[in-house]
């Protein structure tokens, strides 16, 4: 009996040491191949953590059982929840995302949360060592209380010392730390799951920056600012349609189908602006899309993945919404959906919208796979038109769900109809075509009441972003390439690609605007709509014009080439300072409420 437990004791010794070696190396498994990608200063990096956490819970257990199987129970839930994040929306988590959990879980149900084959290996991995860990005896032999609460104040200082380490400048340079934050997926490949979750931590707050003063800002932008303009005597109607996972894939390369699934924006052509717009996100993170084109500000300066909505906008603050209601508009906002959703309730509060219409506005409108279409949302736009006093103008905010992920399920309401010749596991590269098909015809039908009616109107529609990855990888397949990583920038760049059209029913200038960014594109919209821009406005129109394009990930010059994001090229030092003002003024926006004028955006 004493041998065995004896045995035991040793065993869960031996257990409790390798334990942190296997946890690390199933968890990282999970997503890539940690031979390849890892270099061995940064595995001893973050292997210092999983003991330091492993060896937290010893000492507060003092039982190995406790250590091994619990703790390998909470790195597997990580691990897998890591691992169905990358699914759907082809980045890893961040530690903001803990404050996205309420919205992930109002689309859940919709995902297909089936593992791949090497991937239930890597979970029964984790389930032997969970159960070995059962069997374990050994004992931490603490028995003064004074003692264990110094052991765990001791764990607790290591792992807390461990976190200041791993966000320092200095460690990052001797373990070659892998620094490029627009490339989320390889960050977290380069340099494991937990120093990257770990470093990313130092960006839940935001620094101002080193030459930051509410003087600068109001001295930019009033700088910039053009003549005062009137209003005209007749304002026109503004409506405006971000339309969820909107985007043409043949922006990645050419490919054949079987029907046109966008033949009425490519017919579109009189009265008509189109181009191409740049956006932040791909697969999912909407919000930020939103916030860059109400706001004019950029992703650009805020951590990546980071949401503006749940993590800085705290109350009231001047966008386009807050400019259209100083003109004299009636505001509205319509997502068919719920409104705890990117918080959206309160931001549109803090915007200053008159109306918003959420889910419960839709309760009888039809529904195409399990979302709203994107027509109910339009018949409410025609609505919201109807019951206004005549020559009272509006601006509506429209955000659909119709084309939401995922594009993996079967539905008897949905029958897809376009079809990709030559390719290769393109089942769901067809059904989002099918839904883009679905939303063409749409707004067809939104221009054409418009069209009929006789009070001015504009109209503009633009996708909030590309699908996630393994959606479009066909389209890479039949040109000839493995898919979106390896790429150059400029080729990269191609992923966060949307069109959008501004249309007027009445006669405006036509346009092609090859490039743009969606943090300009509300500037561009005041400009065609014939309105007056803001001071912001201005300075956002003249920077456009060496900067055509600035986006979470890149930048473009104005000779057309793109510039990838880095702490250098971003903050102005490699470029005569004028993406730095651009800083100031974003972090004068966003987070100096206290002197910021609000006039200057209106």
């Amino acid at each position: 009996m004493l041998k065995k437990k004896g045995f035991l004791k040793i065993f869960g010794m031996i257990l409790w040491l390798g334990t942190p070696v296997l946890s690390f190396l199933l968890l990282e498994t999970l997503t890539h191949s940690v031979p390849e990608d890892m270099e061995w200063p940064l595995i001893f990096l973050n292997l210092v953590f999983y003991y330091l956490f492993y060896g937290l819970i010893l000492v507060i257990s003092k039982r190995s059982w406790v250590s091994i199987s619990l703790g390998s129970l909470l790195v597997m839930a990580v691990g897998l929840v890591n691992y169905y994040v990358i699914s759907f929306r082809s980045v890893p988590v961040y530690p903001w995302d803990i404050f996205s959990i309420k919205t992930a879980a109002s689309v859940s149900e919709n995902y297909d949360y089936r593992l791949d084959k090497d991937a239930r290996v890597i979970l029964a991995g984790f389930l032997v060592l969970i159960l070995a860990g059962l069997f374990t005896r050994w004992k931490l032999e603490i028995r003064n209380c004074q003692y264990h609460i110094l052991s765990v104040l001791v764990m607790v200082l290591g792992i807390t010392l461990y976190g200041t380490s791993v966000q320092t400048p200095a460690l990052h340079k001797k373990v070659g730390f892998y620094e490029y934050l627009f490339t989320p997926n390889a960050y977290y490949q380069l340099n494991g799951f937990a120093a990257s979750f770990i470093s990313n931590m130092q960006y839940l707050q935001i620094s101002k920056p080193g030459n930051y003063s509410a003087e600068k800002a109001e001295e930019l932008l009033k700088a910039g600012a053009g003549g005062t303009e009137e209003l005209p005597e007749q304002k026109p109607n503004v409506i405006v349609v971000m339309n969820e996972a909107f985007s043409d894939p043949a922006v990645l390369g050419g490919f054949e189908t079987n029907v046109d699934y966008m033949p009425f924006i490519r017919s579109l052509t009189e009265n008509t602006v189109k181009g191409n717009a740049y956006v932040s996100v791909k697969g999912g993170n909407t919000a930020n899309s939103e916030f860059e084109f109400l706001t004019g500000d950029s992703m650009a300066y805020l951590p990546a993945g980071s949401i503006p909505y749940q993590q800085y906008i705290r109350g009231a603050m001047p966008t386009l919404v807050s400019q259209f209601h100083s003109m004299g508009y009636e505001t509205s906002f319509i997502h068919p959906y719920r409104a705890n959703g990117w918080n959206r309730r309160n931001i549109y509060n803090y915007f200053g919208m008159d109306h918003s219409y959420f889910k419960e506005s839709f309760t009888d409108a039809p529904i195409l796979r399990e979302y709203t279409t994107d027509l109910a949302t339009y018949q409410k736009i025609v609505d919201i038109y109807n019951a206004k006093p005549e020559g009272q103008p509006v601006f509506v905010f429209d955000v659909t769900m119709q084309n939401h992920s995922s594009y993996s399920r079967e539905y008897e309401n949905f029958v897809p109809d376009v079809e990709v010749y030559g390719g290769a596991n393109d089942r769901l590269l067809e059904r989002y075509l099918s839904l883009i098909k679905v939303s063409d015809a749409s707004f067809e039908k939104l221009v054409e009441y418009f069209s009929k009616v006789d009070e001015p109107t504009v109209i503009l529609m633009f996708g909030d972003h590309q699908p996630a990855d393994w959606v479009v990888q066909p389209v890479y397949g039949l040109n000839g390439s493995a898919g979106a990583e390896g790429l150059s920038v400029e080729a990269e760049q191609k992923r966060y690609e949307v069109p959008f059209v501004l249309w007027a029913n009445y006669d405006i200038e036509e346009d092609y605007i090859e490039t743009t960014s969606l943090n300009y594109l509300s500037t561009l919209l005041v400009e065609k709509a014939g309105l007056p821009l803001s001071p912001w406005q201005n300075y956002l129109k003249n920077l456009s014009e060496s900067y055509p394009a600035i986006t979470a990930n890149a930048w473009m010059d104005d000779e057309g080439k793109w510039h990838s994001n880095t702490a250098q090229n971003i903050t102005g030092e490699k470029d005569g300072g004028n993406l730095n003002d651009y800083r100031i003024l974003n972090y004068y926006h966003l987070f100096d409420g206290a002197h910021r004028d609000d006039h200057l955006f209106e």
